[in-house]
């Protein structure tokens, strides 16, 4: 009988999830500048930057002389990218040291002493690398101390509430770092988001350490990889579809949708921060409605629920392609309902495919799992930017339903995904710090 745990987060959970709201909030504030401090600071003033003409010859040797431009984008997306792969790397750190807290420490004070760096300009390109080497340390293993709070298992209403924090500071970062950047500049931008990690360190010496319960006698400490490798090739596919909104999704809306509110104009990536705020209040309606459900019965399981969660981004691409059809520019109504599909997709897949991730690992395993859990990331941001350049060629009908005919790929692999419980437990321990 599946597990119907309705009993609210250990003691630390919101402390935890804050932590996730500032990471983001710095780390996302100031990707979002990345690109605009290259081109009109650091290379159209000819900063000293330690190391970067260096990397961009190494660069160029690879694909040809670039200029300012094809080399920034180079950079964001090699940045990009590395956020992602080194996540299992620290996960295993964490794991074969069994201190995963003080992981989280050093990750943590790596990403803010890159962002000083950041700031100094002269060690900019050592501060990317600073801020990799933390996010590396601190992302994954956060995630796994938050599914061990749990004494069950499951845990997707945990992460659905994990996840709106989550989504609460990769929205605010790049409201607040841009605002900063303006007024101020760059320098003042980045030293903020470093005070931002400030705090990120103090919440974590009030979060209460997790322990883990010694293995039963008998008890199969195996990870669950019939589980395992199904949610994640199905959360990889259906994000694959989902990351093309804020990309390819947004050119169209420039070209195609009507963006005007009562006569005034708005910019196309308002589309992305609508994005944001749908996930938010669907993360916290699904955290508050899922006690309710379980209550009476009728609460989907995990897996059901990524099932459901593709199906919901297929036709949120499946509108998009009904939309495109004509030559006029059409309103924003569709494109909006479109958007919430996709979140409602996401807020049912990322959350379920984690807690299944975490529930089926064993606890010394569990940072490396989560770690192999978001290299979804790294493949869908490839993929996306592969897809986008069948974009110029492709009618637009087509062109979004091969979206959708990813994210339907991720639901039929999640079919796949065995019922079961989790082979392992923790047990939250007293609060210390």
């Amino acid at each position: 009988m599946r597990d119907r745990d309705t009993t609210p987060p250990a003691p630390g959970f919101w402390t935890l999830a804050s932590v996730e709201g500032w990471e983001r909030c710095a780390i996302q504030g100031a990707k979002s500048l990345l690109t605009l401090f290259l081109l009109t600071d650091l290379l159209a003033r000819g900063h000293a930057v330690v190391g970067l003409a260096e990397l961009r010859m190494a660069v160029e040797r690879m694909t040809g002389t670039q200029g300012d431009v094809a080399f920034a984008s180079q950079l964001y997306g090699l940045y990009g990218a590395l956020t992602y792969l080194v996540l299992p790397l620290g996960g295993w750190i964490a794991d074969r040291s069994g201190r995963r807290r003080t992981a989280m420490y050093g990750g943590a004070l790596l990403m803010a002493l890159g962002l000083f760096a950041l700031a100094s300009r002269t060690w900019a390109l050592a501060g990317l690398g600073l801020l990799i080497a933390g996010i590396g340390l601190l992302k994954g293993n956060l995630a796994a101390e938050v599914g061990a709070l749990r004494g069950k298992a499951g845990g997707d209403r945990l992460f659905a509430a994990y996840l709106a924090c989550l989504n609460g500071g990769t929205l605010l970062g790049p409201l607040f770092g841009g605002w900063l950047a303006l007024r101020f500049g760059f320098a003042a931008a980045f030293v903020a988001m470093a005070a931002g990690m400030g705090v990120a360190i103090l919440l974590l010496r009030t979060a209460p350490r997790v322990a883990l319960s010694p293995p039963a006698p008998g008890e199969d400490h195996r990870t669950d990889w019939a589980r395992v490798v199904p949610a994640i090739l199905g959360v990889t596919l259906c994000f694959c579809a989902y990351e093309q909104l804020t990309n390819m999704v947004l050119v169209w809306a420039e070209a195609r949708v009507d963006l005007a509110v009562a006569g005034v104009a708005i910019p196309p990536s308002w589309l992305a921060a609508a994005d944001g705020l749908f996930t938010i209040a669907l993360a916290l309606l699904a955290y508050r409605l899922g006690p309710r459900l379980a209550r009476r019965g009728r609460e989907p399981g995990p897996a059901r629920k990524l099932v459901a969660g593709g199906v919901a981004i297929a036709l949120a691409y499946a509108l998009l392609a009904s939309l495109s059809g004509g030559a006029e520019r059409i309103g924003l109504g569709g494109p909006i309902m479109a958007v919430l599909l996709l979140d409602i997709g996401v807020v049912l897949a990322w959350p379920s495919a984690l807690a299944i991730v975490n529930a089926a690992a064993p606890p010394a395993r569990r940072g490396l799992m989560t770690g192999l859990f978001y290299l979804h990331g790294f493949v869908a941001h490839l993929a996306v930017g592969q897809l986008g350049t069948l974009y110029p060629t492709m009618d637009q009908p087509h062109f979004w339903m091969v979206h959708a005919a990813f994210a339907l790929a991720g639901a039929g692999i999640a079919l796949a995904i065995p019922r079961g419980q989790a082979t392992t437990t923790s047990t939250p321990a007293s609060a210390s710090a």
